[in-house]
């Protein structure tokens, strides 16, 4: 009986290897997203292992890094890498370097906040502001669909420019977010209202450093399936940037031609930085932030910079019930699946996982705005606003989907 089972095995061994050794390359999707090929498994492990021992290494930094901080009016302690983390960034001679800022806000009522900032050498900024009470008219910064501004002189250093300001006032616990100048109607975009907004952005949950809370069983399937050399992994060093989201509220007012508006409304911040940003190096992006009626948020997504990193699923999850942040581990949201060809579809769904629970969603497009990051539109990204409904709750998500603007258009 023994001697049956060890040549059962055995042979069983010999087909594996056999078919591992005879196994045909499975080429790129649409020859950008790679597949698993052979040694997709071992360079699993292998990358599971080794991003398993970087995270404990930097959480036992981070626990040992106990020196204190102030806040800027120098009465509340803050955690030195927090502070550490939320100081501008030097962009010193890197032409491509950055430092961006990004508020993304939405209310089940309509309103909606969307704000980002990016700091670029030689003064440059792309920068917008996008502002919808009560669901009506979307009013915007004067400058869309363009984001590319020049700062003056009294702006340079700063989250400032032609009337944007971002001010961060208590690290990773509290932004300012202010505009003073005028607007124009989307539906009338010959018309300008003078607008006034004052808004103060708080965290409700910890921040997602992408770091050291990336899921390790998610980042490693994504690592795994790209073809491997010395040069590979030298470019996704090089490519490396800082980057991590908090949760939270943003409220104020919008004085809009003297009528003021309160608004209040759950909101994302996003910062990153780093010495090279090139819009150019990303193929593709979809990234849902979605706020749900029974208190949770959530960010889910997939990216696709195909120098690196063909496919690669963001995202986490923040559950009001218990306070916590969890990774997504999984998600089948395909990109090649969803509007390759710039056609964005406009009712679809897709399953992800996090914290070992399932989350199906269902996302109807409601209303959609354009515009561009750079100075040539390298980059082009569609804001959308929807209706969401997860695992039977429902709630509202701003959408963002960018396309690397190859058609200039």
């Amino acid at each position: 009986m023994l001697t049956y089972i060890v040549s059962i095995a055995v042979s069983a061994f010999l087909v594996i290897i056999f078919k591992y050794l005879n196994s045909k390359h499975k080429p790129p999707i649409l020859g950008i997203y790679q597949q698993q090929n052979k040694g997709y498994w071992a360079k699993f492990i292998f990358m599971y292992i080794v991003l398993n021992i970087k995270r404990l290494i930097n959480e036992i930094k981070r626990l040992l890094a106990v020196e204190l901080g102030h806040s800027s009016d120098g009465t509340e302690h803050v955690h030195k890498h927090d502070l550490d983390l939320e100081q501008k960034y030097n962009l010193g001679d890197n032409l491509k370097a950055v430092d961006a800022v990004y508020f993304n806000g939405l209310s089940k009522d309509g309103n909606a906040v969307i704000c980002g900032l990016a700091r670029r050498p030689k003064h440059i900024c792309d920068a917008f502001l996008y502002l919808k009470i009560n669901g009506e008219d979307l009013l915007l910064s004067p400058n869309l669909p363009d984001t590319h501004l020049e700062q003056n002189s009294s702006e340079y250093g700063e989250y400032n420019v032609q009337g944007i300001k971002i001010d961060n006032f208590m690290p990773m616990r509290t932004w300012k977010l202010a505009y003073n100048g005028e607007m124009k109607s989307r539906a009338n975009v010959e018309k300008r209202v003078k607008v006034d907004v004052a808004l103060t952005w708080s965290a409700n949950w910890p921040p997602f450093e992408y770091d050291v809370h990336m899921s390790s069983r998610s980042l490693s399937d994504d690592i795994a399936r790209e073809p491997w050399s010395a040069d590979y992994f030298k470019m996704l060093q090089k490519l490396h940037q800082t980057h991590y989201e908090q949760m939270g509220f943003i409220k104020g007012t919008a004085v809009v031609d003297g009528k003021e508006y309160l608004l209040n409304m759950p909101c994302v911040r996003d910062r990153s930085f780093g010495p090279l940003r090139e819009w150019r190096n990303f193929h593709r992006y979809v990234y849902h932030f979605i706020f749900l009626e029974n208190g949770d948020s959530m960010a889910v997504g997939t990216v696709s910079e195909p120098t690196v990193l063909s496919h690669l699923t963001i995202g986490y999850v923040c559950l009001k019930s218990s306070h916590t942040v969890l990774p997504v581990d999984s998600c089948d949201f395909q990109l090649y699946q969803h509007g390759e060809n710039e056609v964005l579809p406009k009712d679809y769904g897709f399953v992800f996982g996090a914290g070992g629970k399932s989350y199906a969603v269902k996302i109807k497009v409601n209303d959609e705005d354009v515009f561009y990051i750079g100075k040539d539109r390298e980059a082009k990204f569609y804001e959308r606003w929807c209706s969401v409904e997860i695992n039977g709750i429902k709630g509202w998500s701003c959408v963002e989907w960018h396309y690397n603007n190859v058609r200039n258009g």
